[in-house]
């Protein structure tokens, strides 16, 4: 993971000012210890007394995962969240009620991308992949509701 100076400088590298609002976002997503929305980050901004407008936010969040600052996580919603990029590409699993989200090594995705490359003769620089289901916590939430409701 990056430190705030090394992202620092890799905005300034693209030519990009570094405003306050700019670099208090960049300081709230370091501290971040889970998936968040960019909502989430702004309502934690304002209630720290940053008054970064949420186009800002938006368009930093943006920049951070152009940057490999952050990965951008897709929810069966339509909600995006965000995780601190790791060392190595993305590969998450993300619970479909809850949104809950961890990440895990080893896809193994080779064959697959062989036959994407003979079917479509596109060039593949690089993967992304996300799983969807029920986390441990949903799913004992559900089973007590189906066994509440049979009792019931």
């Amino acid at each position: 993971m990056l430190a705030e100076p090394e992202i620092i400088a890799r905005i300034q590298e693209r030519g990009l000012r570094v405003t306050r609002p700019r670099r208090q976002i960049v300081r709230a997503v370091l501290s971040q210890t889970g998936p968040f929305s960019a909502e989430e980050l702004l309502v934690r901004l304002h209630g720290n007394g940053i008054a970064a407008g949420r186009a800002t936010v938006f368009r930093t969040l943006d920049l951070l995962v152009e940057l490999g600052v952050l990965d951008r996580v897709h929810h069966p919603s339509g909600l995006h969240r965000y995780v601190l990029a790791g060392l190595d590409h993305g590969h998450y699993v993300v619970c479909s009620r809850c949104g809950a989200v961890a990440d895990f090594n080893g896809c193994n995705v080779d064959d697959l991308i062989a036959a994407v490359v003979a079917q479509t003769g596109f060039r593949i620089d690089g993967h992304w992949l996300e799983l969807f289901g029920l986390c441990a916590v949903c799913q004992n939430d559900t089973a007590a509701n189906c066994s509440a409701a049979a009792a019931g």
